[in-house]
């Protein structure tokens, strides 16, 4: 084989190498960000494959080629996916490591057949230099073989370890990361090591250690057993902390609508016991008026009026638990000067357990949200209004102006309020998506606005 062919066979693999390392960082890419899925994702591959090929013209090295094309991909993360630049470093790491492990065990199947093919050679013959590109090319064709089917396999195995991964906080990609580094760096020593000029000698590694052509192997096998493994049991690890901590709001929740079904029953026995000492009121007041004690009976009627007052309830919504909820948050409004007002009429179109879930929420956040201001400046108004087979419940209330978080396409109200469950981070975020969950039972949703200091809420259900 001549020297041009040979040339020409090297450049068709080196860009058959270029667009699977493209293709294989598509794959990692569309994992990691799969609830993101559209069109926009191939520019990112596109870029990988234009700054490699175009810098592949320009004498330089490959690490120059990878650091330019991450460059750019990081430029378009940082534009299409500000708020998960952490995923996409992940993601590039990763690719990284992978190509590095690829290599590291390609490079020593084609070190193996090149020693092989090399020891076949008559090095008196006049084709020598011939032969010599012959065995060159086949190497570097298995090489490159080699080198794929790995990549691929490897990136496979991610794809499906990477799955539902929606939010990963930087502390997540800098654990994950770890064996990023170390692959990377690992294959940069021992590929500046196969190969070492002495004086006018050439130090080969694996000549020297021939033990290496399997050891090496078996660390990058290892290296990427261990990334695999941390990313599975990070992704069961977050996973057991969800269920965890969607058992602690469902727990919660419960022990609230245990709390407010006591108070309800507790209210109605007030009022059969006032009932049935009426009669002995009735007979006090009317000894007292025999007796001429006016003055008594003017002290007599007030404290009676006053704990007729503590068992009135200003809304009667049609149901014992949602008049003990709704009127419960009034008092407390009204102690903290807070103006409260309600339209709520509630025939029990869905079970009072899930509707108790949405009013104990949203009527708490508000409340809270309004202590944070001045004495007389915060309101909440709450309203139920049924349009045919939908129930539209809205809570409309000030605070103090603070944008909320965006956070997984909602709002998150962050809270100061401290979570009694270690590991778990008590916020407002976790009572809206408990009621999005109770919503999308019914077949509705959750619309929240915010314009300017004032916060609107509205809940559709459908019965």
């Amino acid at each position: 084989m001549s020297q041009p062919a040979f040339e020409t066979i090297n450049s068709i693999l080196d860009i058959w190498k270029i667009v699977i390392q493209a293709i294989m960082f598509l794959v990692l890419w569309a994992a990691a960000f799969r609830e993101k899925k559209g069109k926009m994702d191939g520019i990112a591959a596109a870029l990988f494959i234009l700054a490699n090929i175009g810098i592949g013209f320009l004498p330089c090295t490959a690490w120059v080629r990878y650091g330019v094309s991450a460059f750019a991909i990081m430029g378009y993360a940082g534009i299409c996916y500000k708020k998960q630049i952490g995923k996409a470093v992940f993601v590039m790491l990763a690719f990284y490591n992978l190509h590095c492990l690829s290599f590291l065990i390609a490079n020593s199947i084609y070190m193996k057949i090149m020693s092989v093919m090399m020891k076949r050679i008559d090095f008196l013959q006049n084709r020598y230099q011939q032969e010599v590109n012959c065995c060159m090319a086949v190497g570097m064709f298995c090489l490159v073989f080699a080198y794929s089917v790995l990549f691929v396999a490897m990136a496979l195995i991610l794809y499906r370890f990477l799955k539902d991964v929606i939010i990963m906080a930087w502390q997540d990609v800098i654990l994950l990361s770890i064996l990023n580094f170390v692959g990377s760096m690992i294959t940069r020593i021992i590929s500046g090591l196969i190969t070492v000029k002495i004086e006018d000698e050439f130090f080969i590694l694996f000549d020297e250690k021939p033990d290496l052509l399997w050891e090496v192997p078996m660390i990058a096998v290892l290296i990427f057993i261990g990334e695999a493994a941390l990313i599975y049991f990070w992704q069961r690890y977050r996973i057991l902390l969800a269920e965890r901590q969607k058992h602690f709001v469902e727990e919660q929740q419960v022990k609230a609508m245990k709390k407010r079904l006591e108070e309800a029953e507790n209210f109605y026995g007030s009022i059969r016991k006032v009932r049935h000492e009426m009669k002995n009121h009735m007979a006090n007041i009317k000894g007292l008026t025999e007796a001429g004690e006016y003055e008594e009976i003017e002290g007599y009627v007030r404290r009676m009026d006053e704990t007729m007052q503590e068992l009135e309830y200003k809304y009667v919504t049609g149901n014992a638990v949602t008049d003990v909820i709704i009127n419960d948050k009034w008092r407390r409004a009204e102690k903290a000067g807070i103006r409260f007002d309600a339209d709520f009429r509630y025939g029990g179109e869905i079970p009072v357990f899930d509707m108790g879930i949405i009013l104990n929420n949203l009527l708490d956040n508000a409340i809270e949200a309004c202590e944070k201001l001045e004495t007389g400046k915060g309101f909440i108004h709450l309203s139920l209004k049924q349009k045919k087979q939908f129930l539209l419940l809205e809570v409309e209330n000030s605070f103090d102006g603070a944008v909320p978080v965006q956070s997984g396409g909602g709002l998150v109200l962050p809270t100061t309020k401290q979570s009694i469950l270690p590991g778990i981070i008590a916020e407002h975020g976790i009572g809206l998506e408990n009621v999005r969950d109770v919503a999308e039972k019914y077949f509705g949703g959750v619309n929240i606005k915010v314009k300017g200091d004032v916060f609107h809420v509205t809940v559709m259900l459908q019965q």
